[in-house]
């Protein structure tokens, strides 16, 4: 199979919105349920987002933003029965339904791992980009996002020469979908054709995998209706089940117990369902279709018991190939912290494989609301010809850095209470921010004047 060298990985980052704040809506997200009511501080997680961008565009990775959703989101308060000015409906919102409140006032599209399904051309039959935005149906505060992620996507991704974005998958339990945080692609390097891997919870049509603590997110059915819209060879996809054990330990996503990069694996011991026997098959498939072994680090429990894993997010690291060829493991810092956590990546960065370099950083902010580095972020890979192809306003540089960092520094507070919501004050400065955040990005033309359901 012939490789393309100019097929690179580009990191979509969603931007912090101005309304942070920790209101523990994620069942089964452990940091989200226990930080709950935590003072925010939206300006500090914002900043801590874009220096995280901008660390790794300085490394010579290419990074993209993402705007903020419109948040509160009015909308759906008007459809809840809630009329007046914006902050008369938001007061009797939080009196008469605090958690629809909260849920309603979320900035939880930071995490934009989540944001959709992508499927690069080399390995769609019809040779283009395939898109599919989340449906996000488990929780409620994330439900209201695929619209606006939709909106996105058809402005970054609107040559239809490259790239399809299609609409989200039905909002039904059946087709439950929560986008890449469930979703891997092992392949010899990113010039290759990649053999998709699709995690799920639950079948569909037939009950929740035998958790007995928190929801399966993500549906086998979705999954199947992923791999049929976006077109793959049913040889280069495989669909395998998430550990329920790893789901009532607070692994509410594939991507808390495991990433993958070219072909590297770096998994818990607790990722799969029948893991020896999953692990197998990946090995044996990938070396039937590209002729070599994948490199499968699998790390036991008792090295890294499950609960550390979850605390420490090891397994939410970035991994990133260097111009090298070598990989960098970029890390939380909350894995300094945890003596195990600790104790495997040093171990993992001496042993024989790619991965020769970890860099941590600070993004307390988004760990204390349940998500880390890679939570942050949506891989897209790209020739050459499909990123001159997006639109170009998006790709970080030094310039757009500096403009978003003065927005923020402008317009997001520092300790967000209830009481701001209140505040029209505070509401106009909010929709100020997110106004200039478009602007800065170059979306402003196709994200405005659509009246209430955006801006």
């Amino acid at each position: 199979m012939k490789a393309h060298a100019s097929v690179g990985e580009v990191n979509f980052d969603c931007l912090v919105g101005p309304t942070h704040h920790f209101g523990g809506l994620s069942l089964g997200n452990l940091a989200s349920t226990s930080n709950k009511q935590k003072r925010s501080n939206p300006k500090k997680a914002a900043l801590q987002g874009l220096k995280k961008m901008k660390f790794l565009r300085d490394l010579g990775f290419v990074q993209a933003v993402m705007p903020p959703h419109p948040r509160p989101h009015i909308k759906s308060l008007i459809n809840l029965g809630f009329r007046g000015e914006d902050q008369e409906m938001l007061r009797a919102a939080y009196q008469m339904m605090p958690e629809v409140f909260s849920s309603f006032s979320s900035s939880s599209a930071m995490w934009a791992a989540n944001a959709a399904t992508v499927s690069p051309s080399l390995d769609s039959v019809d040779g283009l980009v395939h898109i599919t935005p989340a449906n996000l149906i488990t929780m409620l505060h994330r439900s209201i996002e695929p619209d606006f992620t939709y909106s996105v996507f058809k402005a970054i991704f609107a040559d239809e020469k490259h790239f399809l974005v299609h609409a989200p998958l039905l909002a039904h339990d059946v087709f439950s979908d929560e986008g890449a945080a469930n979703h891997n692609r092992l392949t010899k390097n990113h010039g290759h054709r990649g053999l998709q891997i699709f995690v799920h919870g639950k079948d569909g049509f037939k009950t929740c995998a035998p958790t007995k603590i928190y929801p399966c997110r993500q549906s086998k059915l979705a999954n199947q209706a992923l791999i049929n819209r976006h077109g793959l060879d049913d040889t280069y996809a495989l669909t395998i089940q998430q550990n329920p054990a790893a789901i009532d330990a607070g692994a509410f996503h594939n991507d808390v117990v495991c990433v993958v990069n070219e072909n590297v694996m770096l998994c818990h011991e607790w990722a799969f369902v029948d893991q020896e026997a999953v692990l197998l098959d990946i090995r044996a498939r990938f070396h039937r279709l590209f002729g070599q072994d994948p490199i499968i680090v699998e790390v036991k429990n008792t090295e890294l018991p499950i609960e550390d894993a979850v605390k420490s997010y090891l397994f939410n690291s970035q991994l990133l190939t260097k111009p090298d060829k070598s990989m960098l493991l970029f890390a939380p810092l909350d894995c300094t912290l945890n003596q195990h956590a600790d104790a495997v990546i040093k171990k993992l960065v001496q042993d024989e494989n790619p991965i020769n370099q970890v860099a941590y950083f600070d993004i307390s902010e988004s760990m204390a609301n349940g998500g880390g580095p890679a939570c942050l972020r949506l891989r897209v890979v790209l020739t050459q010809e499909e990123l001159l192809a997006i639109k170009q306003s998006v790709l970080l540089t030094d310039a757009l850095y500096e403009e978003l960092e003065q927005i923020i520094t402008a317009y997001y507070v520092e300790d967000l209470t209830i009481e701001h919501f209140f505040e029209e004050h505070f509401l106009q400065q909010t929709k100020q921010a997110l106004a200039e955040i478009a602007k800065a990005l170059g979306l402003s033309d196709y994200l405005t004047g659509r009246g209430s359901s955006v801006f």
